[in-house]
């Protein structure tokens, strides 16, 4: 069992006689402190238990240590600091379970979870390749998906296809346009990024066959670029076919005008929004060629998705904030539970190479795409980039950085911190040049994992304090692990595990730097800290894998 989990559990138990145990999710956190006076670990419970159990901080973590202290005195030794902190210096006992349920055991605790949650992102319009807000989105989103699955969570994920509305008639009039070489009858796109959709298309076709072809060839491009992020979708929904044809939409024009909700105005539909908390009232239809708006199509969609899963996650871009209050405030006429229905806003991303920011594309004089910068970079670098910096702060892409293969580059120092690990393994397992032995096969190691007196040697009093440091620092930072990737689905915040691996992989450099992992002289040392070494492997091996980014074993 993780030290973390034995002496919450130990609290735990203490408290059920006087607390629900649901009462106390959220409330015992055991974390690193931040200053190593404070212990090994430490936790703040006996301030946050203050309100339930009507005491004083000091006296409710006196009266926890009193309870605690002979159940956990085999792994560590405890202390009371005002205002109420308990904090844990371990023993050998508790670094060794640590170290040795991280080797044996699932890293990730899976939470028995029945709420099904929808994700949608990315969900460009298919009139043009993806730029970089669309990659962020894509990168944040996938991220997601794959650590809240992790811990138990029921996903779906989800893009829609907007291919309805004005949009779709501006791309049908600029493929037509240069399709048969004749003016437009309106705005256009720019034919540089409708001009690659055309090839291949022969003669013959009508506007609307035209527009679906084009439609159809940008979204197959969107796919594979997607695909090439390790982005992949459970459900493609489009608003045409899944909206409009299925009657969707107008279901629900009629629903909010049975519900007294709409109003006709200057031959448009208004939705009574204003009253329902609004700023002002909304358009659904429009008085023009009575086209519905974003908006009546956004309503009927996330109904839908409302009949499809108890919660839903919505990842936009920046430029749509502003526009959920309209969302929100109909969907609560509907009696939809707003507390399950989140909005992530990812903010804008600036592309910077050679010292300088690019605006444009080099390639067609317009926006840079995805494809153009993962050409440069690399799906690695272009996902652990973006997932480094939370959604809510704009982001500089520095491509120049993105390249490197130093410890400069993010992306790059984890990988390699892993392919390091990696290589110690396969070392011991392998004939020495020098020595021409092995120091050990994998089922000696895998012993040596359940051994106790073997790992006690890498904290032995022989050692020097950098040497027990760390080791100790090193198995304490892995033994978050589970935390980290727990907190990041909480917050919905994938950059906090990218920032974990960066300090994993620091870890593993220090040890690395004061640790001799492999000496023939000593074997039993040998092997316990090739017990250490393996466990970085697994952790940074199974972070990457949740980032969607590749663990390279050898660099």
């Amino acid at each position: 069992m993780l030290i973390q989990k034995c002496i919450s559990q130990a609290i735990k138990n203490h408290l059920k006689e006087f607390i629900e145990e649901s009462a106390l999710e959220g409330l015992l956190k055991i974390e690193l402190p931040k200053n190593a006076n404070y212990g090994d670990l430490s936790t703040t419970a006996p301030l946050a238990l203050s309100k339930l159990l009507k005491k004083a901080p000091l006296q409710i973590a006196n009266q926890l240590k009193d309870a605690i202290a002979d159940e956990l005195k085999p792994y560590c030794e405890i202390e009371v600091v005002p205002p109420g902190f308990l904090n844990f210096r371990l023993k050998t006992k508790a670094y060794f379970q640590t170290l040795q349920q991280l080797n044996t055991a699932e890293l990730v605790e899976q939470k028995t979870d029945q709420e099904s949650l929808l994700v949608e992102y990315v969900s460009a319009n298919p009139t043009g390749d993806l730029h970089l807000g669309h990659g962020r989105g894509a990168v944040v989103g996938s991220a997601l998906v794959s650590i809240l699955k992790a811990c138990g969570k029921p996903v779906i994920s989800e893009f829609y296809i907007n291919d309805a509305g004005e949009q779709m008639q501006k791309l049908g009039r600029s493929a037509w346009s240069l399709y048969t070489q004749t003016p437009s009858q309106g705005e256009e796109y720019p034919p540089e990024l409708i001009k690659p959709h055309l090839k291949g298309i022969e003669n013959g076709f009508t506007e609307i066959e035209l527009t679906e072809r084009v439609k159809t060839k940008i979204l197959e491009k969107q796919k594979a670029v997607l695909a090439s992020l390790n982005v992949h979708f459970d459900r493609w929904v489009s608003e045409k076919e899944d909206l409009h044809k299925n009657g969707l939409l107008q279901k629900t024009l009629d629903d909010l005008k049975k519900r007294s909700l709409t109003y006709e105005k200057d031959g448009a539909t208004w939705l009574k929004s204003a009253e329902l908390g609004d700023e002002r009232d909304r358009v659904l239809i429009k008085s023009e060629g009575a086209r519905p708006t974003y908006l009546a199509g956004d309503i009927a969609y996330h109904l839908n998705k409302f009949e499809r899963a108890d919660s839903l996650l919505d990842i936009f871009g920046a430029d749509h904030h502003g526009q959920e209050k309209s969302l929100q405030v109909a969907l609560k006429a509907f009696d939809k539970d707003l507390t399950k229905f989140n909005i992530l806003f990812i903010q804008f991303v600036s592309l910077m190479e050679g010292g300088e920011e690019v605006k444009m594309s080099k390639r067609t004089g317009a926006v840079i795409t995805v494809d153009e910068v993962l050409e440069k970079v690399g799906s690695d670098a272009f996902r652990f980039m973006l997932l480094q910096s939370h959604v809510n702060n704009r982001l500089t892409f520095d491509i120049d950085l993105a390249k490197r293969t130093d410890d400069q580059n993010p992306v790059f120092y984890v990988q390699y911190a892993h392919a390091r690990a990696c290589n110690v393994l396969k070392k011991a397992f392998a004939p020495s040049l020098e020595e021409q032995k092995v120091l050990c096969n994998e089922e000696e190691l895998q012993k040596a994992i359940l051994d106790e007196a073997i790992f006690a040697t890498c904290l032995s009093d022989e050692l020097s304090e950098k040497e027990i440091d760390s080791t100790q620092k090193l198995i304490l930072k892995l033994s978050c692990f589970n935390q980290e990737v727990h907190y990041a689905a909480e917050t919905l915040n994938p950059s906090s595990l990218a920032h974990y691996l960066i300090d994993i992989a620091n870890h593993l450099h220090s040890f690395y730097t004061f640790c001799r992992a492999i000496n023939y002289d000593n074997k039993v040392l040998s092997l316990a800290r090739l017990s250490l070494i393996k466990a970085v492997q697994k952790v940074l091996q199974n972070g990457l894998s949740l980032l969607l980014v590749s663990a390279p074993k050898k660099m």
